[in-house]
């Protein structure tokens, strides 16, 4: 099996994102005394900024597209559904598969890989898809 060109990218992209998510939560509580979820809130828009940012202008680039409002709206919404998947997947395997606290991490990678191939799959073929080819005019 052969990775396609962008899917490595955007795994490059979110490691990124991860990165800066982490540093500015972590920076917040830990420097500035900003509550955990807070600082939490924060690292996240810090994190998906910059992967928006990236995807438009190196994952999913395209020569005719320019940034608009409307796949960072989609963008958003991706996110917000990719978050719901990767929480719903915890609670389903902490609920039938990993039981005991010792296995909560086990439960996090498994929900965290199953939520970067939905984020993939919506940001390829949703938010960045290309639009539809012209046929030409006869």
């Amino acid at each position: 099996m052969r990775l396609s060109g962008d899917f490595i990218r955007f795994g490059v992209v979110s490691v990124l994102g991860l990165c800066v998510d982490l540093a500015v939560a972590w920076s917040l509580a830990r420097w500035l005394g900003v509550p955990l979820p807070a600082a939490a809130f924060c690292g996240f828009l810090a994190g998906a900024a910059l992967n928006y940012g990236l995807h438009e202008a190196w994952t999913f680039a395209a020569k005719d597209r320019r940034p608009s409002v409307r796949r960072g709206g989609l963008y958003l919404l991706a996110l917000g559904v990719t978050l719901g998947v990767r929480v719903a997947t915890v609670a389903l395997l902490e609920a039938l598969v990993f039981r005991t606290p010792d296995q909560a991490l086990a439960a996090l990678v498994a929900a965290t890989g199953l939520s970067f191939v939905v984020n993939y799959l919506l940001s390829k073929y949703v938010v960045f898809r290309s639009p539809p080819a012209t046929a030409p005019s006869e």
